[in-house]
């Protein structure tokens, strides 16, 4: 399984980054990018002070949800 990180930046500082995790698993790894593409355009709704900045699909091992 894959799981999505998006590191968003703050703004005025963008020094002042946090790392996101998708609360999805997908099987594969393209999945995994799209859903990091469709959180990168959705967080300004949610997060107007932030800007997505990167992200990542690290894969999982078998029968663990995250790292």
């Amino acid at each position: 399984m894959w799981q999505a990180l998006l590191t968003v930046c703050f703004i005025s500082a963008m020094d002042q980054c946090i790392t996101l995790e998708s609360q999805k698993w997908h099987i594969t790894e393209r999945q995994c990018k799209v859903d990091a593409f469709q959180m990168a355009e959705k967080i300004h709704i949610y997060m107007k002070s932030h800007k997505p900045v990167r992200y990542d699909c690290r894969k999982l091992p078998k029968g663990m949800l995250t790292k």
